[in-house]
């Protein structure tokens, strides 16, 4: 297939944009967290660290979930059936909120377990209070989710970007004051900053709100809201589409937990420069996080439109687009991984160490950037269960073994445990590629499941 025109990869970045600024904003605040309390000492850095994966595990359960109202939004959108996308934006908020309670009692009950995991004493010792309030803001977030995927599926990504980065801006200001006790306040350290994400994350649900109540183009949505549409069927039909994409990415993220967990097994110095490193896969990941958001958009309004031509071009394009972005990042890491560390710390031995790693990251940026954005075309056509199935065996049959046998039987340390999810990643990125061409390669293959007006979603 011959490139698709100039006008597809503009489309993709104008919607992309906002998202990744959205993505990014929350990435800087992970990064603001670990420069701040990196400040404190490794032993608060490793905490931060700690907690964030234990609960960021639990919490993209329910990011999955909520990421199923996009397509399906998306597609009612692009057939000005408007009625039908209030219906299934009213079942989500309900549906985020009670998961978001199951979730947060998860958290909550495996607390006392944190130590089964094999952190260092010191670590666990202050991680509690931290965690709580983390946890607890799973609950706003959850409801955010449901603002943020129902109007990116109507193709605005810019008031969600609006009302990230302003919340963003109160946790980075309220974490400076809360950590170190400014404006009179008690120096509060790592709980400061807990509390500063549980209240920049209660703002973003009722900014949201207000927000769509004051533009009359949103608020008609609103308008439809009735009792009666609450409905069990499109619950299951959000829950359905939702779960396989929680199933994805929870397991891709366990697979980065464990290369935690093992990096916690070589001491506080390792799991420290770990963190760093997590933090700039992060941010990196959510840039190309939002070309995979345009593209599940784009993808999901071409697919309502039966325009098979257009699914194909605009989910090549997002992969296009990724891979120069991830390219650049990658080299960017290769040769800049200590200096970039330094931000973060003044221990030499960490910035040695976060080196290391960064060297097997610049390695498999691009690997990253493809995976997905595959996955997010894929979502586009509301493909989901066999990308499940593939991530299973990406990360999990190929990258933790992995990870184990070079960090640990072959010695390679650090290096090694960070090249298991590298070869998870060429494996992921493998797979969700072929099945985007082999499932948009014929129309009628591609478009058998449409018609969820009547027959149900899935």
């Amino acid at each position: 297939m011959k490139l698709p025109e100039l006008k597809y990869y503009i489309k993709n970045i104008t919607i992309a944009t906002p998202v990744i600024l959205s993505f990014a904003g929350q990435a800087l605040v992970q990064v603001a967290d670990s420069i701040m309390t990196g400040r404190l000492g490794a032993t608060q850095l490793a905490a931060v660290s700690l907690a964030g994966t234990v609960v960021m595990n639990v919490l993209v359960l329910g990011i999955g979930l909520s990421i199923g109202l996009t397509p399906i939004s998306g597609n009612f959108w692009a057939k000005n059936n408007f009625k039908s996308v209030s219906i299934y934006f009213q079942n989500s908020l309900l549906v985020n909120f009670a998961a978001s309670l199951i979730l947060t009692v998860l958290l909550f009950a495996f607390l006392p377990f944190l130590h089964v995991i094999g952190q260092p004493k010191e670590v666990l010792e202050i991680t509690g209070t931290y965690y709580l309030l983390i946890a607890f803001s799973v609950i706003p977030f959850m409801l955010f989710l449901a603002f943020k995927q129902f109007m990116e599926g109507t193709g605005n990504t810019k008031l969600a970007m609006n009302i990230t980065l302003l919340a963003n801006s109160i946790n980075i200001i309220l974490n400076y004051i809360l950590i170190f006790g400014k404006l009179g306040l008690p120096k509060m350290g790592i709980d400061g900053a807990g509390l500063a994400t549980l209240v920049s994350r209660a703002f973003m649900p009722i900014a949201f709100w207000y927000a769509m109540n004051r533009d009359t183009l949103y608020k008609k949505y609103f308008l439809f809201f009735r009792k009666t549409h609450f409905s069990i069927k499109k619950q299951i039909e959000l829950i359905k589409l939702g779960l396989p994409i929680s199933g994805q990415m929870s397991i891709e993220f366990l697979s980065l937990s464990m290369i935690t967990i093992m990096m916690g097994w070589m001491g506080t110095n390792s799991l420290a420069a770990n963190q760093i490193a997590q933090t700039m896969i992060s941010l990196t990941f959510m840039i190309t996080n939002g070309v995979a958001a345009a593209s599940t958009i784009l993808v999901s309004h071409a697919y309502g439109q039966k325009n098979q031509e257009d699914v194909r071009k605009y989910g090549f394009v997002g992969m296009h687009i990724s891979l120069v972005i991830m390219s650049l990042l990658g080299i960017t890491f290769f040769f800049f991984g200590e200096e970039i560390a330094m931000i973060f710390t003044t221990s030499k031995e960490v910035i040695s160490i976060s080196g290391k790693i960064f060297i097997v990251v610049a390695f498999f940026e691009v690997l990253d950037g493809l995976q997905v954005t595959a996955l997010g075309a894929l979502r586009g056509i509301m493909d989901v269960n066999r990308p499940m199935i593939y991530a299973v065996i990406a990360y999990t049959i190929v990258a933790i073994p992995f990870a184990y046998l070079a960090g640990f039987i072959f010695n390679w340390g650090e290096m090694g445990v960070m090249s298991g999810f590298a070869f998870g990643l060429l494996t992921a990125s493998t797979l969700f590629i072929t099945r985007f061409h082999r499932k948009t390669s014929n129309s009628r293959s591609l478009f058998i499941n449409l018609g969820h007006e009547k027959k149900g979603l899935l």
